[in-house]
């Protein structure tokens, strides 16, 4: 009851404040105004920065328990290594490996792809692995099942207008076969380890002598950890002299992670700055609105209306401003996060508990702006004198 009873006592400063504010409705506007910007800039770029994350970490989703092995080239090219792995050297690294699947990337040297109309496409790369179904998912299509069938990039497919069943040259310097498309990878983005966006898969029957670039080594959850795994090997290979690298993906991940982390916190302060903006908007908006009000506040002094009401008044027209420019910009806030989740997740409702917090922290940060606002133009009002401001 105390507690209702208190809010009612409230109540008349909420309808005085509220007509108020609507007596200058073009400034109140201006000021809602830059609270709705504040809190967009603040919560869309939280929401904007958590999708962009969740697109290029989705890259790393196939990549669970997977290491990249790649040999370091010798400055010296009469001696070894060269940066390539022999076929011993794979042998050497499943032995090394135990329990874990090894599976060697091959990039031949000076591959081209050439579309159906005999445009080269310098910017693709060529490479071959057995199984792509352990790492990738199709967006159309099906992984190979003939020799003469390959697997093509999101991007390679959508830059030249390739679709399934167009026939595609590769020229390396073993070979020129023509090959049909089979299938389209999903896009993986640019952190992708093996940057399949870009890339044409062949199969790896077609080199009779294929230069192994890397490998990836995939352990099964229920065996060894990769840890242990890395470890054997890197012990195995660099126990004399440092020959291979050896780079886990889940680490790659992290790093990326926490990159991306750190840009979206960049922004996110760059963000705060307009709800200052929308801080000095409102308190402009209440000085002017209180200049224009001497007259009616020093009757309010006069009849008996204590300091603390009038600032309670003020304060609460401030507060008001931030409350109706938070109201609008939330909304407007999740339906550009929407449209941004779908542009980059096919999803409008991906939102993560990370972006909803920036939004929260948006509508917050804005009401408490608004809130410290009005405190300045509150004591201005309060301290001026009944007899000063009937002149």
């Amino acid at each position: 009851m105390k507690a209702l009873s208190r809010l009612a006592g409230y109540l008349p400063i909420v309808v005085l404040a509220s007509r108020n504010v609507s007596r200058s409705s073009a400034r109140s506007a201006l000021a809602v105004t830059a609270v709705v910007i504040g809190v967009v800039a603040v919560g869309g770029v939280g929401l904007g920065g958590e999708a962009f994350t969740q697109d290029q970490l989705e890259a790393y989703e196939g990549f669970g328990g997977v290491a990249t092995v790649s040999q370091l080239e010798s400055p010296d090219e009469s001696t070894e290594p060269d940066g390539t792995f022999s076929d011993q050297e794979i042998n050497r690294l499943r032995q090394t490996a135990g329990g874990a699947t090894v599976i060697p990337i091959v990039r031949p040297d000076n591959g081209t792809v050439r579309t159906p109309d005999g445009e080269a496409l310098f910017t693709v790369q060529v490479k071959s692995m057995s199984e792509p179904s352990r790492f990738y998912e199709l967006q159309s299509g099906s992984f190979p099942s003939t020799s003469r069938a390959v697997i093509i990039g999101s991007r390679v497919a959508s830059d030249n207008d390739l679709t399934i069943g167009d026939e595609i040259t590769i020229s390396t310097d073993s070979f020129t076969r023509s090959f049909r498309v089979a299938g389209i990878l999903n896009g993986q983005g640019f952190s992708d380890p093996l940057s399949a966006d870009r890339s044409v898969f062949i199969p790896v029957g077609q080199f009779d002598d294929p230069t192994y670039r890397e490998a990836l080594v995939q352990v099964d959850s229920r065996g060894e950890s990769l840890d242990q795994v890395v470890n054997a090997i890197d012990e195995e290979f660099n126990s004399r002299e440092r020959t291979v690298f050896v780079n886990e993906v889940n680490r790659q991940r992290e790093q990326l992670e926490s990159t991306l982390r750190q840009i979206n916190l960049f922004l996110l302060g760059l963000g705060t700055v307009s709800l200052l903006v929308a801080a000095v908007t409102i308190t402009n908006t209440m000085l002017m609105t209180i200049a224009e009000r001497e007259g009616e506040l020093g009757v309010l002094r006069a009849v008996g209306y204590g300091k603390s009401a009038v600032v309670k008044l003020v304060i609460a027209e401030a507060t008001m401003l931030g409350a109706v420019g938070v109201a609008i910009g939330v909304p407007l806030t999740l339906g550009i996060g929407a449209g941004i989740n779908y542009v980059l997740l096919n999803d409008p409702l991906a939102f993560t508990s990370a972006g909803l917090t920036y939004v929260m922290f948006g509508a917050a940060l804005g009401l408490g702006i608004a809130l410290v606002a009005g405190v300045y133009p509150a004591w201005r009002a309060a301290t001026r004198k009944p007899v000063e401001a009937l002149d």
